[in-house]
């Protein structure tokens, strides 16, 4: 596989990861996830391994920009659980829990 090649499919693979990502936080939650636990893991791993694997194609040099991508997409899906669902809600603390992931696959 050519590099040109390489880059589109680690694209295509962040691409789908995305959309992953998108579709799991604004479907509902099956009810037997509702119990116990908190699911701020699940975001801080989500959105860990999300920026981890996108830097891979991606300059030293703007991996802040990447950053604040993942950061955007975890914002605008927590505005979107909150406006366009009924059986999800906004949580600033699931925001945190998404920055903390993003910070720490940055360092």
């Amino acid at each position: 596989m050519t590099g040109r090649a390489f880059r589109r499919s680690w694209i295509a693979l962040i691409v789908l990861g995305v959309a992953a990502v998108a579709v799991a936080s604004l479907l509902p939650i099956p009810s037997d996830d509702l119990e116990g636990g908190s699911d701020k893991f699940w975001h801080f791993l989500t959105y860990f391994v999300l920026a981890l694997f996108s830097s891979g194609i991606v300059a030293a040099d703007r991996l802040w920009r990447l950053a604040v991508r993942c950061l955007l997409l975890g914002a605008g899906l927590e505005a979107a659980q909150a406006l366009l669902t009924d059986t999800r809600q906004a949580d600033w603390a699931d925001l945190a829990a998404n920055a903390a992931g993003i910070l720490c696959a940055w360092m």
